[in-house]
């Protein structure tokens, strides 16, 4: 039996602590759940009033749920940024699934900034983008995951 803990290879960078990727998991499961039920009630809920679509009465919460969450996301993304990904560039393991997650996370920053501050074509293509990366992400988020936890 190795000294060296699951999912990390002798001579690898050490593996992430448990702690650290506890909270990115729950950090990343409720940013993407409060997204996903904001974006579920959005285009398929919607109450119809007098005079046309209403928003669903979760959404305002719902939104500020996520713009919260948002905020510790990109802490967490910089951390992340300055360690993990700092150390774990050079190695070959789980660098294109990496790569994915970090362009996509970063999309999805830019495009979430961009809701707060763009109108028109710019708002609606911004909105667009980040409704449908962000439902993918989870997609490319597990394969990242995912094979960290499979044994060589």
């Amino acid at each position: 039996m190795s000294d060296v803990p699951f999912g990390t290879r002798a001579g690898s960078p050490p593996a992430m602590p448990r702690r650290l990727r506890a909270t990115v998991l729950g950090v990343s499961a409720l940013l993407w759940l409060s997204g996903i039920a904001w974006l579920v009630l959005h285009l398929w809920f919607e109450p119809s009033g007098e005079f046309g679509p209403l928003p669903h009465p979760w959404e305002a919460g719902l939104m500020k749920v996520h713009g919260m969450v948002a905020v510790a996301a990109v802490f967490l993304l910089g951390w992340l940024g300055a360690g993990h990904v700092f150390q774990r560039c050079r190695s070959a393991r789980n660098r294109i699934s990496g790569w994915a997650l970090v362009g996509s996370a970063g999309l999805l920053v830019f495009t979430g900034y961009a809701l707060y501050y763009s109108l028109g074509a710019a708002h609606t293509g911004s909105a667009w983008v980040h409704e449908w990366l962000g439902a993918a992400t989870i997609f490319v988020a597990l394969a990242h995951w995912l094979r960290i936890r499979r044994p060589e």
